[in-house]
């Protein structure tokens, strides 16, 4: 059976026009599936030295390869990369994976193409690397892909049979633990509005699941059953 481990990746400040500006900061998890074939890294935050994100986002940093090591993983050991979504704080450091192949929706690298979207650097993911992701695809035993678009037109989440029962990744599909409690993401976490209903949808898919323990990218609390 397969274990998640939450990994902290450190936080960024939400600047004046962000929708949860209130909220100050924004803590980035990402996660770690070990399991009897490797393991699979699902998010890897953000990188420092951009710019203009670093100006907007006053961004912490902490290594992918030091949170890993902080859970006593090894990051030799990881077989496969999973982008929840390719905005610039979960794709930031896929370059220090190297060796694992990315999976990822053909609707999220299409989605990444637009202006203003993403890092274009951070969310490139080479053809050699590169792994388009079918809807409840297995991609390790007891590890799942679900796409869940919303967020993003092409956000995945991650379904992993662990000796606890069924443990969702639920990445963004909503921001965190209360909205997942009442089954309604924020609107203006969607893409647009246009993504409202189809957002709901992937909310409801996964509640419909029962998961006993569901983990968020930006959120620290976790639900339980």
């Amino acid at each position: 059976m397969a274990e998640v481990h939450r990994l902290e990746l450190g936080e960024v400040v939400l600047p004046d026009w962000h929708p949860r500006f209130r909220d100050g900061t924004c803590p980035i998890l990402c996660f770690a599936i070990a399991h009897s074939d490797g393991i699979v890294v699902v998010d890897t935050g953000p990188r420092a030295g951009h710019p203009l994100i670093d100006e907007w986002f006053s961004p912490k940093i902490i290594s992918i390869v030091d949170a890993l090591n902080k859970v006593e993983l090894d990051e030799r050991e990881v077989t496969a990369v999973v982008n929840t979504h390719l905005h610039f704080d979960h794709c930031g450091q896929n370059e220090f994976l190297p060796h694992a192949p990315v999976w990822v929706t053909a609707e999220e690298i299409e989605a990444a193409g637009a202006e203003h979207y993403t890092n274009p650097e951070w969310a490139a993911i080479g053809e050699g690397r590169r792994r388009l992701s079918r809807d409840d695809e297995e991609i390790a035993d007891g590890v799942r892909i679900l796409h869940t678009p919303g967020h993003t037109p092409g956000h995945q989440s991650v379904a992993v049979d662990t000796t606890r029962g069924l443990e969702l990744i639920v990445g963004q599909a909503c921001y965190g633990c209360g909205e997942f409690e009442i089954g309604r993401p924020a609107e203006t976490d969607m893409h647009d509005a246009a993504w409202f209903k189809p957002g709901l949808e992937s909310l409801r898919r996964l509640k419909s699941l029962d998961p006993v323990v569901s983990h968020f990218s930006h959120d620290v609390a976790i639900f339980r059953r």
